[in-house]
């Protein structure tokens, strides 16, 4: 067995068409070419189990590879979907677009028409406080493209909430309920139509019922992309960035969590915003296929992947649980996917607020992820089984002495166990160690100094006949791990992100799987943390 580990790569900016939804996950487009290329040729069947938005899959798709696109969230496969489509007509599109902003006008100028200075002006941002009181706002009048700020008397509070609390919806919205779930912040009994005001969820139903009567085919599905993403953008969820001024937002990360003070953004305004991202996305997407000289082969969805050859290429969705897929052995080239990531997000349940809008449940019973929800089953030893059978199918599935890559970050050992326990049993050997190092961290990331930064890529080799693993106790795993730390501390290689994957090459190279022991633990325990390095006690 032999590993190699690469410098580090570093992510490129996002194309245009990975912009469409702000659906999370999406890795660098660059260096996903670089394994498409690298692993697979022309005319290939390649797999991403956990497609997520489709990144990996479009890549390769616009390669001229057969793609087969899974995943079981509902969101994700709509989103994969239309990216993926070709089929559109972005001026009718425009066309419809414009219909739908003709008439949501009406509507909206009801709730965000504001006089100020004897001009009439449209407001395009709110300060709220917790008890949904308007405090401050954003606007902008007709002759200037500057945004100017506004703090409304106690008049205009006063005539604005009663006009708001006497107003009924009539329109279709969602009233599903958010797993209860303390670490993302979704309370007892809490709705979807809570995370939101009752302006901007009037205007969200009035809009999603004006794009349903007013559109129609493959134009009418990339403007509910288009709608479910901008979702976040005029809920409770954006919180201000204080230090930047009162008024200057931050962005949805993840979870539930509603500020004291929120910003609640104008529906039809962002909404218009997101239109001219999917058109962008859709042109870049579009535009990919044109810079390439493709002979004679038809570029198309398939209705089955038995329709695949080598002569022609096209990709095919699929919704299942990766733990059981409808795929016979040994049918693909390549395997490349980004697993979920334990309890870093709980996808399912965040996804509610995109899901709910579309009418779509996910079957959150087969969703492999670490869950702080009591509702749910959902702990490291659901997740460590869950995982193992995901993987021991994608071994199924993959050709002999073909490549499988798996990208992962994680705050937690046991979920790297997990991963690296479940690789070695079903047989994979190791071909290449990577970094992805990311350009910004997410804030768990950045508020734990000592977790890793950024994904380590591993790819795989299913070999012809398949090594046993070694299975030995806890005192003696420990020991090598200290052992290979203290080589490590003395060759000044002691960072977080260098000692974690010397480790895990270790461990790969080895085929030993970790016992029940956390390896972040086993570090913090040991050893001193000082200037983003470790080092020996005294």
């Amino acid at each position: 067995m032999t590993s190699t580990k690469n410098s580090i790569s570093k992510l490129k900016q996002k194309k245009d068409r990975y912009e469409i939804h702000k659906y999370w996950g999406k890795k660098p487009s660059s260096n996903l070419n670089l394994l498409i290329e690298k692993y697979s040729n022309i005319g290939d069947i390649l797999l991403d189990p956990f497609a997520g938005y489709g990144v990996f899959c479009t890549e390769a798709y616009i390669l001229q590879r057969n793609v087969i696109l899974n995943d079981l969230n509902p969101i994700a496969n709509y989103i994969e979907e239309q990216l993926l489509e070709k089929d559109i007509d972005l001026i009718k599109f425009q066309n419809e677009f414009d219909c739908i902003k003709e008439k949501m006008i009406e509507f909206s100028s009801n709730w965000y028409r504001i006089k100020i200075n004897n001009q009439e002006s449209t407001i395009v941002s709110t300060l709220r406080d917790k008890e949904n009181q308007i405090i401050q706002c954003k606007y902008k009048v007709a002759s200037s493209k500057k945004l100017f700020e506004y703090s409304f008397t106690q008049e205009e509070q006063q005539a604005f909430k009663v006009f708001e609390d006497k107003y009924t919806i009539t329109d279709w919205y969602p009233l599903d309920k958010l797993i209860q779930n303390s670490r993302i912040s979704a309370k007892k009994d809490m709705l979807v139509s809570d995370l939101f005001t009752k302006r901007a969820l009037a205007n969200h139903a009035k809009l999603l019922s004006l794009i349903y009567s007013l559109s129609s085919g493959n134009e009418l599905k990339l403007l509910l992309v288009a709608f479910t993403s901008n979702l976040a953008n005029c809920s409770k969820l954006v919180p201000p960035i204080t230090s930047r001024g009162q008024m200057s937002q931050g962005a949805w990360m993840t979870g539930f969590y509603i500020a004291k003070e929120y910003i609640e953004n104008n529906v039809l305004h962002y909404f218009e915003n997101r239109v001219k991202k999917a058109i962008k996305g859709k042109k870049d997407y579009l535009d990919s296929f044109n810079s390439l000289f493709i002979s004679n082969q038809d570029i198309q969805q398939v209705e089955s992947i038995h329709k695949f050859t080598h002569q022609t290429f096209g990709y095919y969705l699929l919704n299942e649980d990766t733990k059981n897929l409808s795929l016979a052995d040994e049918s693909i080239d390549y395997i490349f996917t980004d697993p979920p990531y334990g309890d870093s997000v709980p996808y399912f349940e965040q996804s509610i607020i995109w899901n709910s809008w579309l009418k779509k449940t996910p079957k959150y019973d087969n969703e492999i992820v670490i869950s702080d929800s009591k509702k749910r089953t959902k702990n490291i030893e659901n997740y460590s089984e869950d995982i193992e059978s995901a993987i021991f199918e994608i071994f199924r599935v993959l050709k002999k002495e073909k490549f499988f890559s798996i990208t992962f970050h994680s705050l937690s050992g046991l979920e790297w166990r997990a991963i690296s326990n479940a690789c070695l049993k079903a047989g994979f050997e190791v071909e290449n160690f990577e970094w992805l190092v990311q350009k910004t961290f997410t804030p768990r990331q950045l508020n734990r100094a000592k977790s890793v930064k950024g994904d380590v890529l591993i790819t795989f080799k299913k070999p012809l006949k398949i090594v046993k693993v070694i299975e030995i106790e806890e005192v003696k795993f420990c020991k090598i791990i200290l052992e290979k730390i203290n080589i490590l501390i003395k060759e000044d290689k002691n960072t977080t992100n260098v000692i974690f994957m010397e480790l895990i090459e270790l461990i790969f190279n080895k085929r030993v799987l970790i016992p029940k022991i956390n390896i972040f633990d086993l570090l913090s325990t040991n050893y001193n943390f000082i200037d983003d390095k470790w080092n020996n006690y005294g």
